[in-house]
């Protein structure tokens, strides 16, 4: 081969590499911006479902706490049955404290703590349902159960 011949071959497979090379770095240009395209794409996804689901968790968490039993009513009272769970709690934290007493001195102490006749007597029965406490025979006196 002569070397005009030699160097137009040469020339032409430079040219091919060359023109190669810009398709490679076209097409890496290309993938690069479809992926961060994508990557932006998938970002918006993921922050409209955590945010779909921490609204839905605080919707569910607002369901729960409407359908939890609260101790307290709608007026702000508190319920029967926890008011007579918290006079039965002064109840046993007196006896405790003061030992077997006259159920009328009982009476007495735990009413002093702005609590009703009735209120007092149904926290007796509840403790004494619960088995906390004993009563003497003639129920005149009260005392704690020894565990």
């Amino acid at each position: 081969m002569t070397e005009k011949k030699e160097a137009k071959k040469e020339s032409s497979a430079e040219k091919k590499l060359i023109d190669a090379g810009k398709e490679v770095g076209k097409a890496i240009a290309r993938s690069s911006f479809k992926a961060e395209k994508t990557g932006r794409e998938i970002k918006k996804k993921v922050e409209e479902t955590v945010s779909r689901l921490s609204s839905n968790a605080k919707k569910i968490t607002k369901e729960v706490a409407k359908k939890a039993k609260s101790p307290f009513s709608t007026k702000g009272d508190m319920v029967l049955n926890d008011q007579i769970g918290f006079v039965a709690g002064e109840i046993y934290e007196h006896l405790s404290q003061h030992g077997e007493m006259a159920t009328e001195k009982l009476v007495s102490a735990i009413m002093k703590r702005n609590n009703s006749n009735a209120m007092v007597f149904c926290a007796v029965g509840w403790l004494a349902r619960e088995g906390k406490i004993n009563l003497s025979q003639d129920g005149s006196h009260i005392a704690l159960r020894a565990e």
